[in-house]
């Protein structure tokens, strides 16, 4: 046995071990090193360098417009792709082109639309280009690369026949007109912001493409002056009932907001009348006052027609009395009101 030999002393057991913890102390350190090193040296192996042709620029061709793009995706890469077609697309716009100074330019002068004065950029004009052709892709350990080009006779043409859309749209709401009620019929088109920002965009986008076809907008410029016109021909009266004063003077002052005039006075000029019957429910409940009121909201037009109709339940409550919690249910109705926005309350879906 070990104990029982000779040549085994207490001084040397005590080196002996001194040795094996030693070398097992070194061999864990060596591992938690190789551990922490480890990942740099894989990321060290890892492709991140660009293929040859993504950085080589590409001989400028007359009859295309090429570009790349990178991404974590091959989706996203056509997406960055696209974007830099789109960009070229704007090189030689002039950054102070705005849509007011277009329209004049578009419609001679004949329309001012002075209140429009965004800018409109390269952001704001991105194009779904049709025909798009991705010649080149390749992935390495970060990223996908694509090469893709659009020839340029296809964007003219989209270009012109997304223009022609617009123009036929404008056509088809001149049309509705005449057989649509004017208040529906302008609720439906106030806001012509995006017909607008396309219209330009595209008329911008071919200013750079020497395109020497002549674009020929009409429709819109009239829809946009027909507006204006329809808006200042609405005159809605408000019936309020007897004890509704103060709400029908909260929705008068809603009606106002979005450029709608109102009158409490039969009158000629009147277009829509608002019909509100309310009825006050009073109740007691302990030592509280409590009304409920509930309002039914009914839009005609000067035919007779019904346009729409919404009712709203407001409640109030007091310890005072009841003329206080009547306050606190119109209050309740107006702050209603202000939450839904006049068109909503009144049920007209827009």
């Amino acid at each position: 046995m070990v104990r029982d030999s000779p040549w085994i002393t207490k001084a040397t057991m005590t080196d002996f071990v001194y040795l094996l913890t030693s070398e097992w102390f070194l061999i864990k350190m060596i591992k938690k090193i190789y551990a922490a090193l480890l990942p740099l040296v894989l990321v060290g192996c890892q492709s991140t360098t660009p293929p040859d042709w993504y950085n080589v620029e590409t001989v400028n061709d007359p009859n295309y417009i090429y570009s790349v793009g990178e991404g974590r995706s091959l989706n996203l890469a056509k997406k960055s792709a696209l974007g830099q077609i789109n960009e070229q697309l704007w090189t030689q716009v002039d950054s102070s082109f705005t849509k007011n100074d277009s329209f004049r330019k578009i419609n001679d002068g004949a329309l001012s639309y002075e209140n429009v004065k965004s800018t409109v950029n390269a952001k704001s004009a991105q194009l779904t280009l049709i025909g798009t052709e991705y010649l080149r892709s390749e992935q390495n350990d970060v990223a996908y690369y694509v090469q893709a080009r659009v020839k340029r006779d296809n964007v003219k043409a989209q270009i012109l026949t997304e223009i022609d859309q617009i123009e036929s749209n404008a056509e088809v709401e001149l049309k509705n007109l005449s057989h649509q009620d004017r208040l529906t019929w302008w609720l439906e088109n106030n806001n012509l912001e995006d017909e607008l920002a396309d219209l330009y965009v595209r008329i911008g986008i071919l200013s750079t493409m020497n395109e020497k076809r002549a674009v020929d907008i009409t429709y819109l410029p009239r829809l946009v002056a027909e507006v204006d016109q329809v808006k200042s021909s609405i005159l809605v009266y408000i019936k309020p009932d007897v004890n509704d004063k103060k709400s029908a003077a909260f929705i008068a002052e809603k009606f106002g907001a979005v450029g709608i005039n109102t009158t409490t006075r039969k009158s000629r000029s009147i277009s829509h009348v608002l019909i509100m019957n309310s009825d006050y429910r009073k109740n007691m409940v302990g030592d509280a006052f409590i009304t409920t009121k509930v309002t039914e909201l009914s839009l005609r037009n000067i035919k007779g027609q019904t346009l729409s109709t919404s009712e709203v339940i407001s409640t109030g409550n007091s310890v005072s009395n009841f003329k206080l919690s009547h306050e606190g249910a119109e209050r309740h109705f107006s702050s209603q009101i202000e939450e839904k926005g006049i068109w909503t309350a009144l049920g007209l879906q827009l």
